[in-house]
């Protein structure tokens, strides 16, 4: 895990339940939360669903991060699992993003791509 990530990224994923994260799951949230180029992106994940969290919702804010950063990752993985290519990456998580009511900048959904798939 990077030392540099966000306090709350590092507290939800601190003891991965190992029941889930084995195999392919706990190698890609392994490079999610090591990569230096991820970062960038989970402070713009925090920055967003902070904001659609203040528009309303019934969980506390650590709750509601905690439910909305593990389905990023779920669908980072699902992703990988399903190794259909960048444009299809791209695609689907821009949809994804659209569905949550968020938007996430192109560059950063390349670097996400680039960390799972490219190193």
């Amino acid at each position: 895990m990077n030392k540099d990530l966000p306090i709350i990224i590092k507290k939800i994923f601190i003891n991965p339940d190992p029941i889930i994260w084995q195999g392919i799951w706990l190698v890609t949230l392994e490079n999610l939360l090591k990569d230096r180029e991820m970062l960038e992106v989970w402070e713009e994940l925090l920055q967003m669903f902070k904001a659609r969290h203040s528009e309303g919702s019934d969980l506390q804010l650590n709750q509601y991060l905690k439910w909305e950063i593990k389905a990023f990752v779920a669908q980072i993985v699902n992703l990988k699992i399903a190794n259909k290519g960048h444009d299809v990456f791209f695609l689907t998580l821009s949809v994804y993003f659209r569905k949550k009511g968020v938007s996430m900048n192109n560059n950063l959904i390349a670097k996400i791509y680039k960390v799972i798939n490219e190193k």
